[in-house]
């Protein structure tokens, strides 16, 4: 097409008035030809005037109207074709923008549900073929007939939907849940839904496993027979289960809702340890009073949970009021005991005294043997007597006395094992860790000290550190001394074996055996001894606190 009329059509004035002008031209040769033939039959000079004039006049006015009816024209059909770009490019657009948007968009006919657009996104979460679906109506399968019914009412009614969850299964089995949001819109000038998607599945997967924890953990709460109760970060009670009703006869409605420091039921404890915003896990024995004022030993735990993302204290009563009692009982017969042992070892040590000093005086008679060897042989015996009363002494509280969490570095800075090390350097270990053993633990360390003294010649330096021995640990000691021979490796824990009373090893031995940890030596003769106790898992930790 010629540039000229492509700008004409472009510009409807320029091409109006064109357009009349042409006309103007095509109808000048007839003007002038009915001026000259009008010329010869009027020869009135005014009426000739007047015919030029009025025939001029009428040419210009139907140029005038020509031009005014070709603008008009020429002005609509532009602005059609403008109108028909401006839509089509719109629409290219809208089509782009909903195929480049990151989120799954479906089009549809708001009168007969038929697809109009459909882009990749929605194709993923779906598992459909865009171009398959395009003018059909939206599967059942996705959207079942009575949702798609409950959008229409709601868009009907409200003109939008927000959050509306649907859910679908694909071919794999795998069941999606969707977020849908959908409003009214005017697309490609008929009136269709527009329709986003969110794939909530993840979020609904989650909800449902929360929901399925806490209705196993309130199954395990309510039927527990031990006493729990849920506390909040200010020390409310928020729950208690049947098992806790029981115990300390209150129903539910008489303790839920209310602080638990308001009943006073454990009056030896401070508040803080059930008012914390989390809760350390931790054990408190204590003492209970009821509401009908009975006393009750209890130990008290206590763990931080999260119930709605909200900080909670779980607290457990366990009820170990026969067993404390039981076990004062014993402490009390073992006091008595103690007394008694005590007392007899008194008059058996004094008797011995008599004997080894009758037997003196006798020695001092006598000179010739064999009686003078029967003498020294008996004072020798009353000697060893008196040693293992003495030892008995020192070990009569073996096993008597619970376990308890010791620390090495602790034990060793104790006045009965800091002075066997006036002339000895001491290495300690590094880690914060804890050793759960008997009390008489601290004699365990005292012994082997002193028999690294006693048997090392040159013993200048003792070391104790920790080893790794997965899952349990190695607590090991070691000297510079001359170490043990290998013949005597395999009976130094023997009872009766060695220089003095030969009970030193057998009873760390039998100490170290009550809480399972293992003793053996593993030293090289010549480089000093190394004995290794083997601490099992559970029996040690590292100290709260580092």
């Amino acid at each position: 097409m010629h540039p000229m009329i492509t700008k004409w059509r472009q510009d409807p004035v320029t091409g109006a008035f064109f357009i009349a002008l042409l006309l103007a031209l095509i109808l000048f040769p007839y003007w002038w030809l009915a001026d000259r033939w009008f010329r010869t039959i009027i020869f009135d000079d005014a009426t000739r005037f007047t015919f030029t004039s009025t025939t001029f006049l009428l040419i210009l006015a139907i140029v005038d109207c020509a031009f005014l009816v070709r603008y008009y024209q020429i002005r609509r059909k532009n602005d059609l074709a403008h109108s028909a770009d401006l839509i089509r490019k719109g629409a290219e657009n809208y089509r782009l923008l909903i195929e480049k948007a990151p989120f799954p968009i479906v089009i549809t006919k708001l009168s007969d549900r038929t697809i109009l657009e459909i882009n990749n996104e929605a194709a993923d979460l779906f598992s459909i073929i865009p171009y398959e679906r395009i003018g059909k109506k939206v599967s059942e399968r996705f959207i079942t007939a009575m949702n798609q019914e409950k959008i229409l009412e709601i868009l009907s009614t409200k003109k939008q939907v927000s959050d509306f969850e649907v859910s679908f299964q694909k071919d794999n089995n795998e069941v999606v849940y969707a977020s849908l949001s959908a409003n009214i819109i005017d697309y490609l000038g008929e009136k269709a839904v527009f329709s986003a998607f969110v794939n909530i599945s993840e979020r609904v997967t989650l909800e449902k496993e929360i929901l399925y924890r806490e209705e196993k953990f309130s199954t395990v709460f309510h039927e527990v027979p031990n006493p729990l109760m849920i506390l909040s970060d200010a020390g409310e009670i928020i729950e208690i289960n049947k098992g806790c009703e029981t115990f300390i006869g209150l129903s539910k409605d008489l303790l839920v809702n209310k602080k638990l420091e308001d009943f006073q039921f454990f009056p030896d404890i401070d508040k803080e340890f059930y008012c914390k915003a989390v809760y350390d896990s931790q054990a408190v024995e204590t003492v209970i009073v009821l509401p009908d004022n009975r006393r009750k030993f209890v130990t008290l735990y206590i763990r931080s949970i999260s119930i709605h993302d909200a900080p909670h204290g779980l607290l457990l009563i366990q009820d170990i009021d026969e067993i404390k009692r039981t076990q004062n009982a014993i402490s009390q017969a073992n006091n008595q005991l103690s007394i008694l042992n005590s007392i007899t070892r008194h008059d058996i040590l004094n008797r011995v005294m008599v004997v080894i000093s009758y037997c003196e005086l006798l020695g001092y008679k006598v000179k010739e043997d064999p009686e003078s060897t029967w003498i020294r042989n008996i004072v020798k015996s009353g000697e060893d007597i008196q040693a293992l009363i003495d030892f008995t002494r020192q070990y009569q509280d073996l096993g008597i006395n619970p376990p308890k969490w010791q620390r090495v570095e602790e034990i060793m800075k104790k006045r009965n094992i800091a002075s066997l090390l006036s002339d000895v350097s001491v290495s300690l270990p590094d880690e914060h860790i804890e050793v759960y053993a008997d009390p008489m633990f601290e004699k365990v360390l005292y012994n082997l000290i002193d028999n690294s003294i006693r048997h090392g010649e040159k013993v200048t330096l003792i070391s104790l550190s920790y080893v790794n021995h997965d899952p349990d640990l190695i607590l090991r000691y070691t000297d510079n001394g001359v170490g043990i021979s290998t013949e005597d490796k395999k009976k130094i824990f023997k009872k009766g074996f060695g220089k003095n009373t030969g009970l030193g090893l057998f009873l760390i031995r039998e100490i170290l055996h009550l809480t399972g940890i293992i003793i053996s030596e593993e030293g090289i003769p010549g480089n000093g001894v190394r004995f290794d106790m083997i601490v099992p898992a559970g029996a040690f930790r590292t100290q709260r606190g580092t």
